[in-house]
């Protein structure tokens, strides 16, 4: 019996170890990753004084609008927070509570049924930026498939790396320049540098959603009390969706819109249908405008959000 208990207490620290190895972070740049854009962003935003206008969600935010075009057009300091929706609903909410003070304005752009996210990204987010140890959610014995889930997606992400080393190493295969590096940001925390590059020839996460409620409506008002309480103008701005995706789920779009207007308690100011373009104006994601879309969808959500910051 001693002798099996060594043998699988041996077995599970070799496990654990390997399991921790192989979903070690080694996709790190000198340069600096994605997610580590959030220290400047919140530089950019601690800077000012006064009311500031923050606009929040994944990268459908991150890569969609002009924020300096926004700025100068309603007069006030913009700072774009968003970054990649895989830092979850929860994530994003508990910044915005730590972040924002009495007078602000947010334009809450979340992309459909945004969830938890992965734990990996918010950990990593916050060894870039300290003061995003408090937004990360504690994980209960109950969250065990959140921190899987992020173990899985680094696996991937590492295989993806090692595969990329062999080729160019084997084959002479050229590293292509990626577009998941701070250096992609420029100084109002957009998205550019995608902005001139030719677009692949699909554009990924094009699926088909099966209705539920979503969990979010909840998490938001509770972020609305907050908002209320303290002086904060909270506003929600339905993201931008390609239009082949939009037609595939526009049943449950409507549905999903129906739950906002019931039960969200802050204005929704916009329709789904705003900022919808042809999939020809998305550069590799059904979130992701190209260049020209993403200043039809900046000029129209200037008309729509400047009443409210007057």
């Amino acid at each position: 019996m001693k002798k099996f208990l060594v043998s699988v207490i041996l077995f599970s620290v070799i496990l654990v170890g390997l399991v921790a190895l192989l979903s070690a972070n080694y996709a790190k740049s000198a340069e600096g990753n994605f997610v580590s854009a959030i220290r400047l962003k919140h530089e950019r935003l601690n800077s000012f004084k006064g009311p500031r206008v923050m606009f929040a969600g994944g990268s459908n935010v991150a890569y969609g609008i002009d924020s300096r075009e926004i700025e100068d057009s309603i007069k006030l300091p913009v700072t774009n927070l968003a970054i990649h929706a895989g830092l979850g609903l929860d994530f994003m909410l508990s910044e915005l509570k730590h972040s924002a003070r009495k007078g602000d304005y947010i334009f809450l752009s979340p992309e459909y049924y945004l969830d938890e996210g992965r734990y990996k990204l918010d950990e990593e987010a916050a060894d870039s930026y300290p003061e995003a140890k408090q937004y990360l959610k504690r994980l209960a014995i109950n969250d065990f498939p959140i921190f899987v889930d992020g173990v899985i997606e680094q696996m991937k992400t590492n295989k993806d790396v090692l595969f990329d080393k062999i080729s160019r190493k084997i084959f002479g295969a050229k590293k292509e320049t990626t577009i998941a590096s701070i250096t992609s940001f420029n100084e109002y925390g957009d998205v550019v540098a995608h902005l001139n590059r030719p677009a692949p020839a699909t554009i990924k996460d094009k699926k088909a959603f099966e209705y539920r409620y979503w969990d979010g409506i909840q998490k938001i008002n509770a972020l609305a009390q907050y908002a209320k309480e303290n002086g904060i103008h909270l506003y929600f701005v339905f993201p931008t969706y390609s239009r082949n995706a939009y037609t595939i789920n526009k049943a449950v779009i409507k549905r999903y819109q129906h739950d906002l207007a019931t039960n969200l308690q802050i204005p929704v100011i916009n329709a789904p249908e705003d900022f919808v373009y042809d999939d020809s104006e998305y550069y590799d994601t059904v979130y992701h405008l190209r260049k020209n879309a993403r200043e039809l969808r900046t000029q129209k959500l200037i008309s729509i959000i400047k009443p409210y910051t007057m």
